[in-house]
């Protein structure tokens, strides 16, 4: 079951950085959404906030290293970002700060559920 949620998790990282690195203009995208189709900066923050929650819930349940998982999630935030600024895709500030508040989002949930978890058992025995 362990190298079932790897296999997913690496295949949604790869998914995702190919999904923040292909211009929007790119010809096969401008084919699947139109322009006007595309969502505005309010919608697309909240797309960081939420890809980037989920991300970060796969790879919690994939490795153990926690802390690792954390760095590398928000090091992976900022740098498919700044990556952004190459494939002419553009650079915000403020996507990075929705990826981070993302990855936070999930650490805090996971947290609270893990904990509640531990104490329900601990009642039990």
């Amino acid at each position: 079951m362990n190298l079932l949620f790897k296999i997913i998790s690496i295949t949604y990282l790869i998914i995702l950085t190919f999904v923040f690195l292909i211009p929007l203009y790119f010809f096969e995208v401008s084919q699947i959404i139109t322009k006007e189709q595309q969502p505005s900066n309010n919608t697309s923050f909240l797309i960081h906030l939420f890809l980037f929650f989920i991300l970060y819930l796969f790879f919690w349940f994939s490795f153990s290293n926690k802390k690792t998982i954390l760095l590398f999630c928000i090091f992976y935030g900022i740098l498919i970002e700044i990556m952004q600024i190459f494939t002419l895709r553009g650079f915000q500030i403020l996507d990075i700060l929705f990826n981070i508040f993302g990855i936070i989002i999930a650490c805090l949930f996971i947290d609270y559920f893990y904990q509640k978890k531990i104490i329900k058992n601990n009642k039990i025995i």
